[in-house]
């Protein structure tokens, strides 16, 4: 990722000097809606039932700001990176499951153990070409970091963290003002299916896709 940004950095610098484009930097806010189908199967003694396969679909609304800088070719061309610092919750699910414990006496009791389960995500960060003046396409390359939380009355485990690559797209409008310009857009991006074992050996899988209305304001230079 680094190497790409690099990349792109350089061209633009360069492109900039030969045919005199512009630079714009900026900021922007946006009503994302997180979406994760996820399933976890828990380790019974290393088989999979029907019992320990669970499965949940769970959405979240967050605003998220970032922070943006692109080259904008003559040519209708636009290359950027945008930055979004803070982190957001996917959501959080609890499952409660009941298990029978047979005593010394070989009495029979049932009792209930509660798992709950949230996420987050953060360093939410895009590489994206934009094609078009008034009206525009955007495609783009995106990659986060998810964090994990587990809590159990047993030892279910914990799963930790992982970094998703992603694929975005989108179209919206431009308005130039001056130097000023203003950028309203709707995107999609659909990140790689997130795989997880935690401690004990359960197994997690997810899909995260996250749509985003967004609201931009650039100043070119």
């Amino acid at each position: 990722m680094k190497k790409i940004l690099v990349t792109i950095a350089a061209f633009a610098l360069y492109s900039s000097s030969v045919f005199a484009d512009s630079f714009g930097f900026g900021v922007s806010g946006s009503l994302a809606l997180i979406e994760a189908d996820g399933k976890e199967t828990e380790n019974a003694a290393g088989s999979e039932t029907e019992a320990s396969k669970f499965t949940k679909d769970v959405e979240n609304d967050a605003f998220i700001g970032s922070i943006f800088a692109e080259y904008i070719s003559d040519y209708g061309v636009t290359v950027g990176i945008e930055h979004t610092p803070g982190s957001a919750d996917v959501s959080d699910k609890t499952h409660t499951r009941t298990e029978t414990a047979v005593g010394v006496s070989g009495e029979s009791t049932n009792g209930s153990i509660t798992r709950t389960a949230a996420a987050e995500i953060e360093n939410f960060n895009k590489l994206y070409v934009e094609y078009g003046n008034v009206g525009y396409v955007r495609v783009g390359f995106a990659q986060l970091d998810v964090n994990t939380q587990e809590t159990a009355q047993t030892d279910g485990g914990t799963y930790g963290n992982t970094t998703l690559d992603g694929y975005s797209i989108g179209f919206g409008f431009k308005h130039d003002a001056s130097d000023y310009y203003v950028k309203s857009s709707i995107e999609y991006t659909d990140f790689d299916t997130l795989s997880l074992t935690s401690s004990s050996s359960n197994k997690l899988t997810a899909d995260l896709d996250v749509t985003e209305f967004k609201v931009a304001i650039g100043k070119a230079f």
